[in-house]
C-alpha cells in the first residue's frame, strides 16, 4: 500500500508539473518544509525524555532548513514574491538550505551519547541562518545561476560538496547503527542515498524549469518522504523505537537483569536448600554422635560398675562358698552331721545370690540392647497387670494403687513393661515398712511436655544422692535394709533413652519418692536436672 500510495503521489506531482511547473515545484517544496517542521516538532517536544540527541540536533537544524526552503519556494522564478530578483536568488537559497541540511546530518552522530544544550543550538542555527540570508539578499553571497548560461561553478561545486557531506553523514550514521532501531537505520540510509542522488541531479540543469531540475525535485520529495517515514511516522507510531529507544533498551536490560537475578536467586535458594539439608544432616550426625558418646559414657560407667560387681558382689558369695567348703573339709567327722547342715545352707544361699546377680546382669544386657518394636502401648493396662502380680506375690501387703486411665504411648510393649515392673516394683519394695502404703501412676505437665510418673510414700531418698540412682550397681540403701542388685533403675534409664526420652526422680528421706520419665524426645539425656514445673503433684486419677 505504501508503494502504491507513493506511486500515486509521484504521478500526481508529474501531472501537476505538466499542468504548471510552479505548482509542481511549490508542492514539492511545501512537502519538504512540512516534513522538516514535523521533525522539529517531534524532536523538540520529546527533548526532556530523549537520551539520543542525534534526532534533537537534526530536528533543530531542520526547522531552519524548512524556513530557508520555504523562502526558496517563494523566491522561485515566476512566483513574483521578490520582484527585482531573478533565478539566482532561489538558487542561492537552495544552496544555503542544502548546506544547513547536510552539515546537520554530518555533525548529528557526534551527539549520540553526548549532552546537547537545545537553547544554545537554536541560537547558533538562528545566527548562522540569519547571516547566510543577509549575505544572500545583500548580494555578498556568491552567484549560483546566470540567466542564459546556467549554473555557476560555485553552485556545481557546492552540490558536489553537499553530496560528499551527505555521504559522510551516511557513513558516520551507519558506524553508530547500534544506537538506532534497525528499521530506522534502513530508512535513514535510503533517505540519505536518495538525497545524494538529488544533489547530483541539481548539478546538470541549465534551466530552472528543465528536466534535470524536475528529476532533482522528485528525488528530493522521495528523500524527505523517507525522512518522514524514519522520524515522524516512527516517532508517532513507535516512539520507543526512535525517541525513547535508550529507555526501551534500559528496560530490556533491566528485565534481563531481573531475569538473571531471579535465576541467580533461584540458584542461591537451591544452594541454600542444599546447605540447609547438609546442615539438617550434620545436625543429625552430631545428635547421633552425641547419643553415641552418651552411650559410650554410659557403657563405660556400666563397665566400671560391672568391674566393681565382679570384684565385690560376685566375689562375696564365692568367698562365702569357698570359706564354708574349707570349713566342711576341716570339720571333724563326728560333728559334721550336727553343724554341717547350717554350713551347706549358707553355701546354698550364697550360690543363689550369685545366680540371681548373673541373671540380673544378663537381663540388663538383653533389655538395654534388644531391638525396639514400636506399637501403641496401653500403659495403664500394663501398670494394672504389674500391680496385680505384686499383690499375688505378697497377698498379705496392704497397698493402695491409684492408676490413671487411658495412658498410652508409642513404644515397645515388652521394654515398657520392664520399665513399669522396675518402677512400680521399687515403689512396692520401698513401701514395705508402711502400714498403709500408697502407690500412684499418672502423668503431669512438665514445661509443656507430658511426663509419666510413679509416686510412693515409702522410704524415699536424699536428693544429694540422686545422681547415683540410675547408675548400674549403685544402691542408696544397704542390702540388709532393702534387697536389690542396683540394676533396676539403670535398666529403666537405658530403655527410656532408647525410646528418645529421659528419666529423673525427686524424693525426701522417709517421705517417699516420685520417678518421672518421658518418651519420644530425641536427644534426651539421662537423669537431667528436675524442671521446676515438674516438682508439683501429678494429676493421676482412677481407681485402685
Amino acid at each position: 500500500m505504501t508503494f502504491a500510495m507513493g506511486g500515486a503521489v509521484l504521478a500526481g506531482l508529474y501531472l501537476a508539473k505538466l499542468y504548471n511547473y510552479l505548482l509542481f515545484h511549490t508542492l514539492v517544496e511545501i512537502f519538504s518544509v512540512v516534513v522538516a517542521c514535523g521533525v522539529f516538532v517531534i524532536a523538540w517536544n520529546a527533548r526532556q525524555f530523549m537520551a539520543n540527541n542525534y534526532f534533537l540536533f537534526v530536528g533543530i537544524a531542520f526547522f531552519f532548513v524548512g524556513a530557508v526552503d520555504f523562502t526558496h519556494a517563494l523566491a522561485y522564478k515566476g512566483m513574483g514574491v521578490f520582484p527585482g530578483y531573478g533565478a539566482n536568488l532561489p538558487t542561492q537559497l537552495w544552496v544555503v538550505a542544502r548546506y544547513l541540511q547536510c552539515s546537520a546530518l554530518l555533525v548529528a552522530p557526534l551527539f549520540l551519547g553526548r549532552r546537547l544544550r537545545p537553547g544554545l543550538t537554536v541560537a547558533a542555527y538562528l545566527a548562522a541562518t540569519s547571516l547566510l540570508l543577509a549575505a544572500v539578499f545583500s548580494g555578498v553571497f556568491p552567484d549560483c545561476f546566470v540567466e542564459g548560461e546556467g549554473l555557476t561553478p560555485f553552485k556545481k561545486g557546492s552540490e558536489y560538496l553537499v553530496a560528499l557531506m551527505l555521504v559522510g553523514a551516511l557513513v558516520f550514521m551507519r558506524k553508530r547503527a547500534l544506537a538506532f532501531d534497525r528499521e530506522v537505520v534502513r530508512l535513514l540510509s535510503a533517505a540519505l542515498g536518495v538525497l545524494i542522488s538529488s544533489e547530483l541531479a541539481f548539478t546538470l540543469y541549465t534551466d530552472v524549469y528543465g528536466i534535470s531540475n524536475m528529476v532533482g525535485h522528485f528525488l528530493k520529495f522521495a528523500g524527505f518522504y523517507l525522512l518522514y517515514k524514519a522520524i515522524i511516522e516512527t516517532g508517532l507510531a513507535r516512539p520507543y523505537d526512535l525517541l525513547f529507544r535508550e529507555l526501551k533498551l534500559k528496560q530490556e536490560e533491566v528485565e534481563i537483569l531481573n531475569t538473571d537475578l531471579a535465576a541467580r536467586a533461584a540458584e542461591l535458594e537451591e544452594a541454600n536448600c542444599e546447605l540447609e539439608a547438609t546442615l539438617n544432616e550434620l545436625e543429625a550426625s552430631n545428635d547421633e554422635l552425641e547419643m553415641t558418646n552418651r552411650e559410650l559414657e554410659a557403657a563405660n560407667q556400666e563397665l566400671e560398675a560391672f568391674n566393681y560387681t565382679v570384684s565385690h558382689d560376685l566375689r562375696s558369695p564365692i568367698t562365702c562358698i569357698t570359706g564354708y567348703s574349707q570349713i566342711l573339709l576341716e570339720f571333724p567327722a563326728d560333728r559334721l552331721a550336727e553343724q554341717g547342715r547350717g554350713y551347706v545352707e549358707e553355701i546354698q544361699a550364697a550360690a543363689d545370690r550369685m545366680t540371681q546377680l548373673i541373671s540380673t546382669l544378663l537381663n540388663f544386657s538383653r533389655l538395654s540392647r534388644s531391638e525396639i518394636n514400636r506399637t501403641t502401648v496401653d500403659l495403664s493396662e500394663l501398670a494394672r497387670a504389674v500391680a496385680a502380680q505384686l499383690r499375688i506375690n505378697e497377698p498379705q501387703r496392704r497397698v493402695a494403687f491409684t492408676i490413671a486411665e487411658g495412658l498410652v504411648a508409642d513404644g515397645d510393649s515388652r521394654l515398657l513393661r520392664a520399665v513399669l515392673e522396675n518402677l512400680i516394683g521399687n515403689a512396692w519394695k520401698y513401701t514395705g515398712r508402711r502400714a498403709e502404703a500408697a502407690i500412684e501412676f499418672g502423668t503431669t505437665d512438665c514445661g509443656g511436655e507430658t511426663a509419666f510418673f510413679v509416686r510412693d510414700n515409702g522410704a524415699g531418698f536424699d536428693m544429694g544422692e540422686a545422681g547415683r540412682l540410675f547408675v548400674p550397681f549403685q544402691r542408696l540403701h544397704d542390702r540388709e535394709e532393702f534387697e536389690g542388685s542396683g540394676i533396676g533403675l539403670a535398666t529403666v534409664r537405658r530403655i527410656v533413652e532408647r525410646h528418645g526420652g529421659r528419666v529423673w526422680a525427686e524424693g525426701e528421706p522417709g517421705q517417699g519418692a516420685t520417678f518421672y520419665f518421658t518418651l519420644d524426645r530425641p536427644g534426651g539425656a539421662a537423669h537431667p536436672a528436675v524442671p521446676e514445673s515438674c516438682k508439683l503433684a501429678g494429676n493421676a486419677t482412677g481407681g485402685p
